[in-house]
């Protein structure tokens, strides 16, 4: 998917520099090498957000592959497509990605800088996805296409992402006390 999803954004590339439409065209295929990067990668995604983000002892819970997928296509891939398809009428919800961008930026960098190491997904957000997430959001506040009413709206939904680990780490106390039960 990498290379279709980029091959894409090259054979556009004149229409991606029309009004903008960069800020939510790169998002799809960021986002493709991003979670390349982090399901591929040795080491794996699952391990590293359940054990070192999480605290859990196992690989593969409380985020589980099926979580996995609705994190990475259902939320991500629909929400980077939508955010483009709908652009020419709101930048919204590209807004609103591009702080699911900003989130992952911060949680992959952060994780690397207190563990002084390589994580899966690092290189993709420092290289890509956190400059794309500031340079759309310059882009999109010096264009004045965003109502404040819609920057509100398009920040809470991608604030919201950010409490994946927070459901995730309500599901492993929950499982706890039923297991002392």
């Amino acid at each position: 998917m990498v290379v279709p999803a980029w091959g894409a954004v090259a054979a556009r590339r004149g229409t991606l520099e029309t009004d903008g439409l960069w800020v939510a065209g790169l998002a799809f295929p960021i986002l493709i090498s991003h979670q390349t990067e982090e399901w591929v990668w040795p080491g794996g995604f699952l391990p590293f957000c359940n054990q070192q983000l999480l605290g859990s002892a196992e690989p593969d819970w409380p985020l589980t592959e099926r979580d996995g997928f609705h994190v990475n296509v259902s939320v991500g891939w629909t929400s980077a497509l939508a955010g483009m398809l709908a652009w020419s009428r709101t930048p919204s919800i590209a807004a609103a990605v591009l702080w699911i961008e900003a989130g992952n930026a911060a949680m992959h960098t952060a994780m690397a800088v207190r563990r002084l190491r390589y994580n899966p997904g690092v290189a993709t957000v420092v290289l890509l996805m956190g400059p794309h997430a500031i340079a759309g959001a310059r882009w999109i506040k010096r264009s004045g296409r965003l109502s404040r009413k819609a920057a509100v709206l398009a920040t809470a939904a991608g604030l919201s992402f950010s409490g994946l680990p927070l459901a995730m780490k309500i599901r492993m106390r929950r499982a706890a006390s039923r297991a002392r039960a």
